[in-house]
């Protein structure tokens, strides 16, 4: 999975430290590994639902890079059903979606998807940056998920986190986080925010023994 170019577009500070977290957590490059695949092809079974997936949230977009049973790359967050949660950083579980006023039109539950079910909970990186969740959503309403699903999500989360965040992961994805975490730095620069430049700075420092890189 790639996102935009971090020398192109407008950037804020808040936005420029969630990317770097996004880079350091090695999050981007989930596709790549049948590992998490296996992981949320694991939480599908577990809770018997056709539908689990981890977002990534950057530049208005909810990026799918693992996605069980929809195929689906990316969602504007304007219609994403992880948008909330990602912001507050609040599990969610919604046990009979078309009952909710709030989630009734969205395309996903009123279109030909036709999802009744739906709870994911947030991922946190560095600096409690918020990068995306981890989610699942069925066809049929599913009253137990009110009990069973946030457990359930929350260990599969910690799960992935860990792997993503591993050195034999970080190694493979290392050039990316590098160049990556050194485009936002310039770019910081440029702009002449000393204390942008100082906590991207620290999160290379921290990423960089995982990645067996050095930076420039």
């Amino acid at each position: 999975m790639t996102i935009p170019d971090t020398d192109e577009g407008p950037l804020s500070s808040e936005d420029a430290l969630r990317r770097a977290a996004l880079f350091a957590s090695g999050l981007l490059a989930l596709r790549e590994s049948p590992r998490f695949n296996d992981l949320v092809q694991d939480l599908s079974r577990t809770m018997d639902v056709p539908i689990a997936g981890v977002s990534v949230v950057d530049s208005g977009f909810c990026w799918l890079p693992v996605l069980h049973g929809v195929d689906l790359d990316s969602i504007p967050l304007s219609e994403s059903l992880c948008a909330g949660v990602v912001e507050t950083q609040i599990p969610m579980t919604e046990t009979d979606l078309p009952a909710n006023p709030k989630f009734a039109d969205n395309r996903f539950v009123a279109g030909p998807l036709a999802l009744r079910a739906y709870a994911a909970v947030p991922m946190c990186g560095v600096q409690g940056a918020k990068l995306g969740s981890v989610f699942i959503a069925d066809q049929r309403v599913r009253p137990d998920f009110a009990s069973r699903a946030i457990p359930q999500l929350e260990r599969t989360t910690v799960r992935i986190l860990e792997e993503a965040s591993s050195p034999h992961h970080m190694r493979r994805v290392g050039r990316t986080t590098v160049e990556g975490l050194e485009s936002l730095i310039r770019r910081a620069t440029r702009n002449g925010d000393d204390a942008l430049v100082t906590a991207i700075d620290r999160v290379m420092r921290d990423v960089l023994p995982l990645t067996g890189m050095r930076g420039n």
